[in-house]
C-alpha cells in the first residue's frame, strides 16, 4: 500500500537528538576534528581581550568557522554565519547544540582584524610541522612560483596614488589627529583605488589584474606547501624569491639543495642569492645573447676572460664598447673594417655602420653557473614536476576553496586568506596520509619504482649511444 506524506507539526520538545550520531564516521570534518589543534590559538590571542566585560566567542570556534569559510568555499563571512544554524556538520564542528544561539558574521570579520596575521602564521606552521612529522616533507628539492589575485575592487575608480595620499591627509587634518607617518609619495604616478589602496596593477599576456601575488614554495615529496608570500601585484618575481626561500628555512628548519622556478624567477639577482646560499638553481632565463639576425649564432663566439673581449670563429676581437643599461648587458663590437674583409661578411653583420656586435649580460658569470651546476637531463625532469607541483597547487586552490579573487581589502587581510588555504591544503594531504597510511605507502612505492624504472632505461639508451660510437 502506498504511504502518504506525514503532516509535519513542530514539537514542543526534543527528546534523544544528538548531533554526534547523526555526524557519519567517515566526515571529513570528523577527521579535521580529531588530528587537528585549534585551541592553540586561546593562548595566542589572549592579550588580545580585557579582563572585565562579556565574555567573547571561543577563539577556537572563530578559527574553526574561518577554517569553514575556506575549506567550504563560502563566498563571504556573512553568508557563513547565516547557514551555520541550518548545517548540523558545521554545528557539530563548532561545539554548538541544535539549539544553541549562533556568533552574528560581526564576530568573525573583528577576531581576524584584532588578531592580526601571527596567529594564522602560526595555525599553519602547525599543520607544517605535522606534515614533516609525517614525513611529507623531505625539503631538498623546492619548486617556486607565483599566482594573481584579484582584488577585492573594481579597477574602473583608478587614481593616481599621490591624489590618494592627499586626500588622506586632508582628511586627517580636518579630524585634527597626528600627521600620519606611513604615508610617502614614493611612485606618485602609481594608479590605486581607495577600496584597496594595497592592490596594484598587473598586466600579463595581455590580461590587467588590479591585485596581489602569492609566491608558494613547494616541496617535491608530496606537494606540501612550506612558505607563502604576499605582496602587490606589480612586485617582479625574483624580488620575492629571497623571502620565499627564508620562509621555507624557518618553517621547516631544512636548507634545500634545489630550488625550480619559472623565468619570471631567472634574474642575476636570483641567481646571486642561491649561489651565495649554496643552492642549485633549475630556473630558465630569457637569453640575451642569441641573434635573430644573424646566420653565425653568439655560441660560435669565444669570451676572452683575461682581456674581457671575444673572438670570432675567424679570430677576430670583439672588443667592449659600451653598456646598455635599459638591458643590463655590455656591448662588444668588432672593427667594420676587418668584418668587411672577412668571408662571413653577410651572414655575420647585419648592422650598416658597425662590425658584429654581441651583448654580454652583467653578470654572465653567474648565469652561466645557474644553466650548467644541474645536467640538462636533470633539469628537463624538474621542470617538468614543477608544472604539477607547482601549477597543479594553485589550480587546486582556485577550483576548491576560492583562490583567485580576495575576500577582504588590503595586503594584511589577502595573506590572512592566503595562509588559511595553504593550510587546508596541507590538511587535506595530512588527512589522507594519518588516515589512510597503506594507500600511501602504496602510492609512494610506486613513485619510487617508475623513478628507477626511468633511471634504467636512461642509462640503457646512454650505453646504447656509447655502443653505437
Amino acid at each position: 500500500m502506498m504511504g502518504k506524506a506525514n503532516k509535519l507539526e513542530p514539537k514542543l520538545f526534543y527528546h534523544g537528538v544528538s548531533l554526534e550520531r547523526r555526524i557519519p564516521k567517515d566526515h571529513p570534518l570528523r577527521k579535521i576534528k580529531q588530528h587537528i589543534d585549534f585551541t592553540f590559538v586561546r593562548s595566542q590571542v589572549e592579550d588580545s581581550y580585557g579582563k572585565n566585560g562579556n565574555k567573547s566567542i571561543d577563539p577556537a570556534i572563530i578559527l574553526k568557522m574561518l577554517l569553514l569559510l575556506f575549506y567550504e568555499n563560502i563566498k563571504s563571512e556573512r553568508h557563513l554565519a547565516s547557514q551555520l544554524s541550518l548545517r548540523l556538520d558545521w554545528l557539530w564542528f563548532c561545539d554548538y547544540d541544535i539549539d544553541d544561539p549562533t556568533p552574528n558574521h560581526s564576530v568573525i570579520s573583528k577576531a581576524r582584524s584584532r588578531w592580526g596575521v601571527d596567529v594564522f602564521a602560526k595555525f599553519f606552521e602547525n599543520i607544517l610541522s605535522q606534515c614533516i612529522e609525517a614525513g611529507l616533507v623531505d625539503g631538498k628539492t623546492i619548486h617556486i612560483d607565483s599566482s594573481t589575485i584579484n582584488a577585492n575592487a573594481g579597477i574602473d575608480k583608478l587614481k593616481p596614488k599621490l591624489e590618494l595620499i592627499g586626500k588622506q591627509l586632508y582628511r586627517q587634518l580636518e579630524e585634527e589627529t597626528d600627521m600620519p607617518t606611513e604615508l610617502t609619495a614614493d611612485q606618485p604616478y602609481t594608479k590605486v583605488t581607495e577600496v584597496d589602496s594595497d592592490a596594484r596593477l598587473f598586466v600579463k599576456n595581455g590580461k590587467i589584474t588590479l591585485g596581489y601575488k602569492d609566491n608558494r614554495v613547494i616541496d617535491d615529496g608530496h606537494g606540501i606547501i612550506t612558505a607563502t608570500v604576499t605582496t602587490p601585484a606589480n612586485i617582479r618575481d625574483e624580488k620575492a624569491l629571497a623571502k620565499a626561500v627564508e620562509e621555507h628555512i624557518k618553517n621547516t628548519g631544512i636548507k634545500p639543495d634545489k630550488a625550480v622556478a619559472d623565468k619570471g624567477y631567472g634574474y642575476v639577482e636570483s641567481y646571486n642569492y642561491l649561489h651565495n646560499k649554496n643552492i642549485l638553481p633549475c630556473i630558465p632565463h630569457r637569453d640575451y645573447d642569441v641573434s635573430k639576425y644573424n646566420k653565425i649564432s653568439r655560441a660560435e663566439f669565444i669570451y676572452n676572460r683575461d682581456n674581457d673581449c671575444y673572438i670570432c670563429p675567424m679570430g677576430h676581437k670583439l672588443r667592449k664598447t659600451q653598456v646598455d643599461r635599459p638591458q643590463q648587458a655590455v656591448c662588444y663590437t668588432a672593427d667594420r673594417k676587418t668584418c668587411e674583409q672577412c668571408e662571413n661578411f653577410t651572414g655575420c653583420v647585419s648592422s650598416a655602420k658597425s662590425g658584429r656586435n654581441i651583448k654580454r649580460k652583467i653578470g654572465a658569470d653567474i648565469i652561466e653557473w645557474a644553466d650548467n651546476c644541474i645536467p640538462q637531463y636533470q633539469r628537463r625532469k624538474l621542470m617538468r614536476r614543477r608544472m604539477y607541483k607547482a601549477e597543479g597547487s594553485f589550480a587546486d586552490a582556485a577550483n576548491n576553496h576560492g583562490y583567485k579573487r580576495a575576500r577582504w581589502r588590503g595586503k594584511t587581510k589577502v595573506q590572512i586568506q592566503n595562509l588559511m588555504i595553504a593550510s587546508i591544503q596541507n590538511m587535506r594531504k595530512l588527512l589522507r596520509c594519518i588516515c589512510n597510511p597503506r594507500t600511501s605507502a602504496i602510492a609512494q612505492e610506486i613513485i619510487n619504482a617508475t623513478s628507477f624504472i626511468r633511471r634504467n632505461l636512461f642509462i640503457n639508451w646512454l650505453i646504447g649511444c656509447q655502443v653505437s660510437k
